[in-house]
C-alpha cells in the first residue's frame, strides 16, 4: 500500500456525505458558501456519481473540480 499513516485516506472527502464545514476545509477553492451550495444541490438532485458533476453547482467550475479530483470520492 502507498498509504503513509493513513494520510491518503484523510485527504479524501465523500461529497455525498460530508457536511459544509468538511467540504470547505477539504476542497481547494471551495469556501463555506460554495460548500453549502454543494449540499443544497445534493439535497435537491440526489447523490453525485462523478466528481465532474460538481460543475452543475453554481460557483463550482471545471478548474475547481480538476484541482480536487484526487480528493473527491462519491462511493455510497
Amino acid at each position: 500500500s502507498s498509504e503513509v499513516n493513513g494520510a491518503e485516506t484523510a485527504m479524501t472527502v465523500n461529497i455525498n456525505e460530508a457536511d459544509a464545514e468538511t467540504l470547505a476545509a477539504m476542497l481547494d477553492g471551495v469556501g463555506l458558501k460554495k460548500a453549502m451550495a454543494i449540499i443544497a444541490y445534493r439535497d435537491e438532485h440526489g447523490p453525485f456519481y462523478l466528481a465532474e458533476e460538481l460543475t452543475a453547482v453554481k460557483g463550482i467550475g471545471a478548474g475547481t473540480v480538476v484541482k480536487n479530483t484526487a480528493r473527491i470520492i462519491t462511493a455510497q
